[in-house]
This record gives structure tokens, C-alpha cells and sequence, in this order.
């Protein structure tokens, strides 16, 4: 006759046991998402992410962008005016409007500053953001329609401070020196509307996330900004 190994609690350790099931049951029987939010990614630290740094007169993609995308040199760039959003797309190299976004070696790939003043200060202009700092947004690898694609949030930026550099003009006195405020260009922080909060509501992040996949293509609101239609329906 087989016997069932069972482990026997000493007494104490069953009865916080039995009141932290007790407690567990009481959650899932009231729970709801209402009144929660999905904490936004930006708030944590993410160093190794893939993520697009946008200067007044350039943009760069960082190493963990280059290699989320393999053997990808050349890219399209696109801007969505409604939505504040930068696409990025992977391309051949003949491709109209096609950009060489990287330094592609036989043994490595690495991250390019992509000088483009003109393409800067019409986001610079569309965002209304200050010339004197820099802007870094977090980039989300989704798949549409068979590509995988970068998307940035621009409306989600972290900012950063650009280093001031010293006047050649020796007219400059010491005091208009000592009087500007130094800052830390390393140190980065966010708008007051993302800072004073923790993210969206679970619902309204759902929708933004939502991927409905039909014959075989998916299609991503989130980027395009039109609502698929529901199976079925016209």
C-alpha cells in the first residue's frame, strides 16, 4: 500500500498558513483592476533598452536598437504629426529616402550620429521643446504586417540638459559666469505630467497595446491611429 508523503506544519507555521490563504481568497473575490494603473516603463531604470537621443542638429539610436534590428543597416524613418510618434523600419540600401543608421564592420555594428538639423528642428518646433536640452525616448519592437518595427514615444521623453560650453569672447565677465548655473548634462528627468504620476489606467493601456491580428497581418492601432474593424462586422 502506497502512502502519500505529506508535510506536516508545526502548528504555528499552519495557522499563518491558513490566514494568508484566507486573505488570498478574500482578494480574489473583490478584485478588480479599476483604479489601477500600469506603472510606466520610462520610471525604472533601463539602460541596456533600445532608445532614439534627439539633439537640435542630429539623432542617434543606441547599440541595444542596432542590435535588436540584425543585419539591419539602413532604415526608414517616419513621423506620425497626430500621435507624436518615430517609426523605424529597416530598408534596402537603394531604397528611396533609405538612411544608414549604423557603422556596419565585418565583426560588429555600432551606433551613428545622424546629423539632420532640418529633420531635428521641425520635431524640435512640432514638440515645442527647449534647443538647449536633448531628448531620449524609449523604443518599443513590435511586428506589423510581417516587419518588425521601432516605435517612439515622443510625448514620453526623458530630458536632458546640454552642456554649456565656454564663450570664446573674452568680454564675458566673471560675474555673468559665476551667476549661470551649472548643470549636470548627464542627469536626465521627465515632464511634470509623467513625473506626477505613475502611468495610465489599466484599461486605457490595454487599448493602447491592443493588437487584433486578421489574415495573417497585424495591425496596430497604436501606430496607424485606425480602429480595426471587429470580425464580422463592416
Amino acid at each position: 500500500m502506497n502512502e502519500e508523503n505529506t508535510t506536516i506544519m508545526p502548528p504555528e507555521e499552519q495557522i499563518v498558513q491558513d490566514d494568508r490563504d484566507a486573505r488570498a481568497e478574500e482578494l480574489e473575490s473583490a478584485f478588480s483592476y479599476d483604479g489601477y494603473q500600469v506603472v510606466r516603463k520610462e520610471l525604472f531604470a533601463h539602460l541596456r533598452d533600445p532608445a532614439i537621443v534627439i539633439r537640435k542638429d542630429s539623432i542617434t539610436f543606441n547599440t541595444a536598437c542596432i542590435t535588436g534590428l540584425e543585419d539591419v543597416v539602413y532604415v526608414h524613418v517616419m513621423f506620425n504629426n497626430d500621435l507624436k510618434r518615430i517609426v523605424v523600419r529597416g530598408c534596402d540600401e537603394n531604397d528611396k529616402d533609405a538612411l544608414r543608421w549604423c557603422v556596419a564592420k565585418p565583426d560588429k555594428r555600432k551606433s551613428r550620429k545622424m546629423s539632420c538639423k532640418p529633420f531635428a528642428t521641425l520635431v524640435y518646433q512640432e514638440m515645442g521643446w527647449d534647443s538647449e536640452c536633448r531628448y531620449k525616448m524609449l523604443g518599443y519592437r513590435i511586428t506589423f504586417e510581417g516587419e518588425t518595427l521601432y516605435v517612439f514615444d515622443l510625448l514620453v521623453p526623458e530630458i536632458f540638459h546640454e552642456g554649456q560650453r565656454r564663450k570664446k569672447n573674452a568680454a564675458d565677465s566673471q560675474d555673468n559666469v559665476a551667476a549661470t548655473k551649472p548643470v549636470d548634462s548627464r542627469k536626465g528627468f521627465y515632464p511634470d505630467d509623467i513625473v506626477g504620476t505613475f502611468g495610465v489606467p489599466v484599461e486605457e493601456h490595454r487599448k493602447e497595446s491592443e493588437v487584433q491580428q486578421m489574415d495573417g497581418y497585424v495591425s496596430m492601432g497604436i501606430l496607424t491611429g485606425k480602429i480595426v474593424p471587429e470580425a464580422g462586422k463592416d
